[in-house]
């Protein structure tokens, strides 16, 4: 028994077509790629969307671009002329270097008066004819400066030259007027030369002041 396709004529073709199957595989997979890609991404702005809306939203304010950035203002350290409160934990030497009798102690009494901690009273020889306040360590500069605006003193210095945390030294340009917060005359300042002078007699302060440096 025979059909059309055992007798081919010549120039005739005759048979079934076949589909190409790779071009099918080429497809499916290309179609695979894409809907894994698509789901990846919405599985990541999901994820964002989630993240953003957990987010405490106090910490999101003023966070744009142009905003300017802020902080919390420094709080300015007080400078030696601002200081108002004596520290009585200091402890104040008060030293006459002027060869005036009693200055000194008339001196101390005002430091101590005003609430700082007296230490030694006592004599000491200086060439300098100024009076100044020196301090030994840098914090208590400030000291100080509150220390020699009471007495009515220009000068503040630090030295090391000194045991106690500030060292008064009375020199002769204020020694005759005795303690002064403003400069000017005190009401005591002739009897600096006065009585208390002429008790000792001595221009080089000894007396009094010297027994006061030597108790400490």
């Amino acid at each position: 028994m025979t059909d059309e396709f055992d007798t081919i004529e010549p120039g005739r073709r005759s048979g079934a077509h076949r589909q190409d199957s790779a071009s099918s595989n080429v497809g499916a997979i290309t179609l695979v790629i894409v809907l894994a890609l698509v789901a990846v991404l919405l599985v990541v702005a999901a994820i964002n969307i989630i993240t953003s809306s957990m987010r405490d939203p106090e910490t999101t304010v003023g966070d744009g671009a142009g905003a300017p950035a802020t902080s919390a203002p420094a709080t300015p350290k007080p400078s030696e002329s601002e200081v108002s409160v004596v520290d009585s934990s200091l402890k104040v030497d008060v030293l006459n270097g002027s060869g005036v009798s009693g200055v000194a102690k008339k001196f101390s009494d005002a430091v101590e008066k005003e609430g700082w901690t007296i230490g030694k009273v006592g004599n000491y020889s200086t060439a300098r004819s100024d009076s100044v306040v020196y301090y030994k360590d840098k914090d208590s500069a400030a000291q100080a400066k509150l220390v020699a605006d009471a007495l009515g003193i220009k000068a503040t210095e630090q030295s090391k030259d000194f045991t106690a945390d500030l060292t008064v030294v009375i020199c002769s340009d204020i020694a005759n007027r005795g303690p002064s917060p403003s400069g000017g005359d005190a009401e005591s300042g002739g009897a600096t030369t006065g009585s208390e002078g002429g008790a000792s007699g001595s221009s080089d302060g000894s007396g009094t002041e010297g027994s006061g440096l030597g108790e400490g």
